[in-house]
């Protein structure tokens, strides 16, 4: 009797705890859903039947004209940040107060990809930005302009391996293009993307990397919510053991094949200025290379496939990026150089509205690090101060999808994306590559290699939809906005 009422006791106790745990935001008079015992606001999570990102973006969309939402993170109570000066608040101007995103990566597992600046906290993202950001200067990427050209002109004639009436999966052809640009950019490599017959190395490590999976899905789904004390004792690294041992392999035989001697103008040529100027190890120097392998496929990728589902089904937007990408290339007597892409607004415009419509990332995730007191909400006597450690989600989808801030949200329109539309935007209002000191570090490159692969694939094709197309819909299983049933279109010879 006494281990069972002592058993009562416990269970009492703790039914009490959850109930007072679970009332903070309502004591706070902080709107928000109600949460579900142990696993918050979060369950479908946990059962992939929602991806995260959708989840936030039915909070931001339920919870309307209020500047944050109140939910729970498991036990913990954490924010969505709705209102744009909020935003603006937490990505830039109260930086310091938000300055770590919050995943939690082990380095005991997952060596390397703690060394990535997107998931060091602090002050540490400091010292992997300083070695990246100069990688991706205009004057690099002028450089590498024949490079790209030449992947250009290759990609063109694989497209034209397939039938005009056979169907593509638009995001393996952006994968090809994408991989096969950024490492020979990057290392002065050929990975062997355009063949049909055999898969590329590099193209099945990017795969293992992102490609939706139960295993995908459940590092995606531990990182964020893990403590860090925790991650030590959770053996799911974002890099497998198969692409850490392919990382380390390709730094070190590309290391090997260089000399004082032999100067290669590409990314990892900088690496090791840099390697040498600061004097770090061959395994902080793989930690960056697999954080550019990544980080300049996967969204470049994501971010094409998308654009060239958004001209198949826009034709009168297709037809106007093919008017100004033949009377630019006339301009410059045919040669599609680094100015010529620069002159090109409107192509710009159709990178950056894919990436409104189609952000690569539904989601930030940001964790509070100074005090922060939020603005007051309706019913509240006084603000509430949130402290260290609070989650912190900024729904990008909801923001970007708002009629509010964009009049026919669901229509793609690459005029918003003019020069006048853009410096007059509220910083807390559009987020295709992040927004302050921890914005992409590598959008220039980014934007230019899908610029540039529009262009070619534009000026030589009619892009269309297939019609075995099926509805997009997110997948679950991974972090990136990925369509579980890809995105099939057709492309013709013009």
């Amino acid at each position: 009797m006494l281990t069972i009422a002592i058993l009562l006791g416990v269970i009492t106790l703790l039914y009490i705890w959850l109930k007072w745990n679970y009332s903070f935001w309502k004591r706070n008079k902080v709107p928000g859903p109600e949460p579900k015992p142990f696993v918050g606001n979060i369950g479908s999570m946990f059962t992939f039947s929602e991806h995260w990102g959708l989840v936030i973006t039915g909070l931001y969309n339920k919870f309307s004209n209020q500047p944050y939402i109140g939910y729970y993170k498991l036990l913990k109570p954490a924010i969505v940040a709705r209102d744009p000066d909020l935003v603006k608040d937490i990505m830039i101007t109260k930086f310091n107060s938000f300055r770590s995103n919050d995943f939690n990566v082990s380095k005991k597992h997952d060596e390397l990809t703690a060394l990535n600046p997107f998931f060091t906290r602090d002050e540490e993202w400091k010292e992997g930005r300083k070695l990246i950001t100069p990688v991706f200067s205009s004057s690099k990427l002028k450089n590498l302009m024949p490079v790209m050209n030449g992947v250009g002109t290759e990609f063109v004639e694989f497209i034209k391996s397939y039938q005009s009436n056979e169907d593509i999966v638009a995001k393996d052809l952006a994968m090809r293009f994408a991989v096969q640009n950024l490492v020979k950019c990057a290392f002065s490599i050929d990975p062997l993307c355009f063949n049909k017959e055999t898969e590329s190395e590099f193209m099945s490590n990017v795969k293992e990397l992102f490609e939706p999976s139960f295993w995908a899905g459940l590092k995606f789904l531990v990182w964020p919510i893990v403590p860090k004390w925790a991650v030590d004792f959770i053996p799911i690294p974002f890099a497998s053991a198969t692409v850490d041992h392919f990382i380390r392999n390709l730094v070190a035989s590309n290391k090997a094949s260089r000399s004082d001697d032999v100067q290669r103008h590409d990314f990892f040529q900088l690496y090791l200025q840099f390697q040498k100027k600061y004097g770090f190890d061959d395994t902080t120097l793989s930690g960056h290379s697999l954080n550019l392998f990544a980080e300049g496929t996967e969204t470049s990728n994501t971010a094409l496939s998308f654009a060239l589902y958004e001209l198949a089904i826009t034709p009168n937007c297709q037809d106007k990026l093919f008017k100004e990408i033949s009377d630019t290339l006339k301009k410059h007597n045919g040669q599609l150089t680094f100015e010529c892409l620069q002159e090109m607004v409107y192509l710009e415009g159709v990178v950056l509205e894919t990436l409104r419509v189609h952000p690569a990332v539904l989601t930030f995730s940001r964790v509070c690090t100074e005090p922060y007191t939020l603005p007051k909400t309706d019913g509240q006597k006084k603000p509430v101060t949130i402290q260290p450690d609070t989650p912190v989600t900024i729904p990008v989808q909801g923001i970007h999808m708002d009629p509010k801030y964009y009049p026919n949200a669901e229509r793609f329109t690459p005029e918003r994306f003019i020069e006048d539309q853009q410096l007059n935007r509220h910083k807390g209002m559009y987020f295709g590559f992040g927004e302050g000191p921890r914005i992409c570090p590598g959008q220039r490159f980014g934007v230019t290699q899908v610029k540039l692969a529009l262009a070619y694939i534009t000026q030589n094709f009619h892009i269309k939809l297939s019609p075995n197309h099926k509805p997009i819909v997110v997948d679950p299983q991974t972090f990136m906005a990925y369509p579980k049933d890809g995105i099939l279109i057709r492309l013709e010879a013009r």
